[in-house]
């Protein structure tokens, strides 16, 4: 993998509401085509420190554990993250101290639904999987004062004016079939009394992160947007997104863990080149984009779909997406092509 498309922080969604609420607290989040799925990557820089991530934001398009075990293995192979974070909504399981719009992180993630057949019923097999404990230990001491008052968290959707989100820790089950029912949860309960909630991603996205071999930090943060049960509805989806993306985002802002380069810093400024400058160098590069290509260490599988007769726009199009046009200047030094410094401007 080049370097340039490393990334240290992947944020797994399952919907693209969720995945938006995520995006409203990034910095110019850059959209991103790369094999055949539409990622966004923005710099999140640190509070007091010129340090940060570089972050991805994948959302899976669907609900299951099968979908996010497939999709997180591709990006922990193609980016090599120091942290994965599943974040979104979720069905709380009620309690005492638990209302719509709380968070929950899901300490351990639990498999329900296999099991053994008997002439007597269902004899219930759990899987269980964790989140790293470090990023659990730095998120229960995450003070509220540095997300829950942020200004762009988004109205309550009852009208009430709850001082701040909670977030709660405890056991999170997971499974391939959305529950609305009034049966489940309280059967669940009983085999695990620090329930706290139920979703359909945890397990695929923890399995695929225990099954690497870079073995990256993982953690699910998720809003309460209903309790499982026949009372279902979408009014608190929105919310509970918002609630979630708030926390992760200045929860990374605090630099929970160390990332793969830890001295990176903040990409330069993209250069803002006119259409009228890439044509005219496209033009003239004409046989040496293949030097162009290896000086970049562009890929021979991406090479072979660029096309023919396009090939600098590819690579041009490629360092965009990658916020790497800055090094064009050396680049085309290094080939020779010092001829073509001068469309660049200074």
């Amino acid at each position: 993998m080049h370097q340039d498309d490393s990334v240290d922080v992947v944020i797994v969604t399952a919907l693209e509401k969720e995945r938006d609420a995520v995006l409203r607290y990034l910095n110019s989040p850059q959209r991103v085509e790369t094999k055949n799925r539409v990622v966004y990557k923005s710099y999140l820089k640190h509070e007091n420190s010129e340090s940060g991530y570089q972050v991805g934001v994948l959302c899976l398009g669907g609900m299951g554990n099968v979908l996010a075990s497939s999709a997180v293995t591709q990006a922990i192979n193609d980016w090599n993250p120091a942290v994965i974070i599943l974040t979104g909504i979720a069905g709380g399981v009620q309690g005492s101290e638990r209302v719509l719009g709380d968070l929950i992180v899901a300490e351990q993630i639990v498999g329900y639904e296999l099991g053994k057949l008997t002439d007597v019923g269902t004899e219930s097999r759990f899987e269980a999987l964790r989140s790293t404990h470090l990023l659990i230990k730095k998120a229960r001491n995450f003070p509220d004062q540095k997300w829950a008052y942020d200004q762009r968290i988004i109205s309550r959707p009852d009208g009430t004016s709850r001082p701040i989100p909670k977030v709660h820790f405890g056991v999170v089950v997971f499974g391939e079939k959305v529950i609305a029912d009034t049966i489940t949860i309280p059967e669940l309960q009983h085999a695990w009394t620090q329930l706290i909630g139920v979703e359909m991603e945890s397990f695929g996205t923890a399995l695929a992160v225990y099954q690497s071999d870079s073995v990256p930090a993982m953690i699910m943060v998720k809003g309460i947007c209903d309790w499982a049960d026949l009372n279902k509805s979408y009014e608190w989806q929105e919310y509970a997104a918002d609630v979630a993306a708030a926390y992760v985002v200045n929860f990374l802002r605090s630099n929970p863990i160390r990332c793969r380069e830890s001295n990176r810093v903040q990409p330069r400024v993209a250069p803002n080149f006119s259409g009228k400058t890439k044509i005219m160098l496209c033009r003239r590069l004409s046989k040496d984009w293949k030097d162009l290509a290896d000086y970049f260490d562009i890929p021979e599988y991406k090479r072979a779909r660029f096309s023919q007769g396009y090939e600098c726009q590819e690579i041009w199009e490629w360092l965009q997406d990658r916020n790497q046009l800055h090094r064009l200047r050396k680049a085309l030094k290094f080939i020779d092509r010092e001829d073509l410094i001068e469309l660049l401007g200074d």
